[in-house]
Formats: C-alpha cells, structure tokens, sequence
C-alpha cells in the first residue's frame, strides 16, 4: 500500500513538473532602414546647392532608443545642417545585443536561433542633399533597431530609433524641387511555435518627407512611398507562430523620385523629412492549457485508484 501510494505520489509530481514547464519560446523582431544618395535636385537635374538660397537654416536630429524589461539606453544628437551629421552610438539594453557592432546594419540570419534577449537601436548619418561647399550633394541615413527574447521568462524588448531633418529655406529664383534616392530596407517579425498567450513580434518602417509653405501653413508636397511606410509592416503572434520577412531595394538606377510644384522666389517653405525604424517583441510564458487538463485528468484517475485500492 505504501509503495503504490509512493509511486503515485511521485507519477503526480512528475506530471505537475512536465504540465507547469513552460514550451520553450522565443520572439524577434527586427526594421533596418538605408537611404543613400539622397539629392534635392533642381529642374534640369543638378543639385541644390547652398548658393541656390536666400535663406537656409535647420538642423538634423537624431535618437536611438533601446529597452528591455522597462529598462532603457538612450542617446541623442542635434547639429545645424551645415555644420555637420548626427552619428548616434549603437544602444544595446541586455547581454552583447547579438554581438552588433555600432554601425552595423546587416540583418542577422533568419532566426530560429533567437540571438538573445535584449534591445537594441542604432542610427547613422553622412553627407548633406545638397551641395555644401567642395562636398557634393548626396546623404546616406541608416537606422536599425532590433528586439528579441529568448529566455522562459517574461521578458520583453523594445527599440526605436530614427532621424528627422527640418530646416526652413528661401530661394533666390523660382523652381521645381525633386526629391531622389536609393532605399534599401528590412523589416522581420518572428514567434516560435508553443509561445504562450500574447507573445508578438512587430517590426517596421517609416519614411516621408514633405515641405510646407510658411506664410500660408499649407502642405505643398508629400512623398511617403509604400514600400518604405505600409508595405514594410511585418507581425507574428502566439496564435499565428512562424517568421515573416520583407525585402525591397530600389533597381540599379532606378531610384525613388518625385517633383513638388513651382516654388517661388521669396517665399519662405520648411521641409522636414523623417526616417524612423521600430521592432518590438513580446514573451509572456505560461503553462499550457493541454499540459494542465492532462495534469488534471491524472490526478483524478490517482485519485480512483486510491479509493478502489482501500475499498
């Protein structure tokens, strides 16, 4: 009677240790976002240069936010656009962030394996889309910003990080403006199968540019092309496990483009122009429902059998 009670009292614990054992769960999420050669071009197809205007002046400013676990590593930069870039250092909230290196924007390999737990966010800024002097118009902005958990815990990991130019210009004869460049961008978003309730992954992008007319605040100009905005969006969840990735780059000499409307002479305009990349993942581990009904239908049958046993 002892040892059956024994053993019974055992197979139970056992069950209780398989069915309260989390599925080991992971989720990623990942955005990296490269504008290069990024020109304002007049009509016959030269760039803008500083000489082109009466008044110029504005600055580029740049973040790079990475959290994990309500934990937070930030940096900033603000530097007048004819001074200089911003080049925000990588932040990285827990472990080695995957080993990135600052100024790293090379994708990971397609997870699974998870590289870790943490966020982490980074940006880059080079050259000016206009022509400044000797230096040639021609801007190159890169951001990334990644999250991922990979540990039986709840954890979670949040990055965003981007660049935003604003500056206000007067020019000296009318023209049109043409906004060029090449793009290249990545978005990922992946659960692992048996990730419990709410584990999510999201990753994205966002890009526009637009100017504004600043004696009347009207918007004269937009340009927020799809596969920098929409297209990007990428999504996992517990209930839908699996990886998701998008891939765009713009065909060899074929780059984004587009025209604003005649701008006056005289007329004071602002453009701003924003570039921002978001990944966030979410692991919230629980037992699961099957394990516990097996742990329950268990217990019940050990329970019977006890009473079958006295009896």
């Amino acid at each position: 009677m002892t040892t059956f009670r024994t053993s019974l009292l055992a197979t139970a614990a056992l069950m209780a240790g398989i069915a309260s054992a989390p599925v080991q769960a992971s989720t990623f999420a990942s955005a990296i976002l490269d504008i290069n050669n990024f020109r304002l071009l007049h009509a016959n197809g030269t760039a803008y240069s500083t000489a082109d205007f009466t008044i110029l002046q504005g600055t580029n400013d740049a973040h790079a936010t990475a959290s994990l676990n309500g934990v937070f590593a930030n940096g900033t930069s603000s530097i007048p656009i004819l001074t200089g870039t911003p080049n925000v250092a990588h932040q990285c909230v827990g472990g080695t962030c995957g080993g990135l290196a600052n100024n790293d924007f090379t994708p990971f390999a397609s997870p699974p394996p998870v590289p870790g737990t943490f966020g982490y966010a980074d940006q880059d800024l080079t050259g000016a889309s206009i022509t400044i002097g000797a230096a040639p118009a021609g801007a190159h902005a890169r951001t990334r910003a990644d999250a991922s958990t990979a540990l039986n815990a709840i954890a979670s990991g949040n990055s965003d990080v981007g660049t935003s130019t604003t500056f206000q210009f007067t020019l000296g004869a009318a023209d049109t403006m043409t906004v060029s460049f090449d793009a290249s961008a990545f978005t990922q978003a992946y659960v692992s199968p048996g990730s419990g309730p709410d584990a999510n992954a999201n990753a994205r992008l966002s890009w526009s540019i637009n100017i504004v007319d600043l004696t009347t605040q009207g918007r004269i100009f937009d340009f927020a092309p799809d596969q920098l905005n929409a297209f990007s969006v990428r999504s996992r969840t517990d209930g839908s496990p699996g990886i998701l990735t998008y891939t765009f780059a713009t065909p060899l000499g074929s780059p984004l483009t587009k025209t604003s409307g005649l701008l006056s002479a005289g007329t004071s305009y602002q453009i701003t122009i924003q570039h921002n990349t978001l990944a966030n993942a979410l692991q919230q581990e629980l037992p699961e429902p099957d394990s516990m009904a097996v742990l329950a239908a268990g217990m019940l049958a050990m329970s019977l059998a006890l009473r079958r046993r006295k009896s």
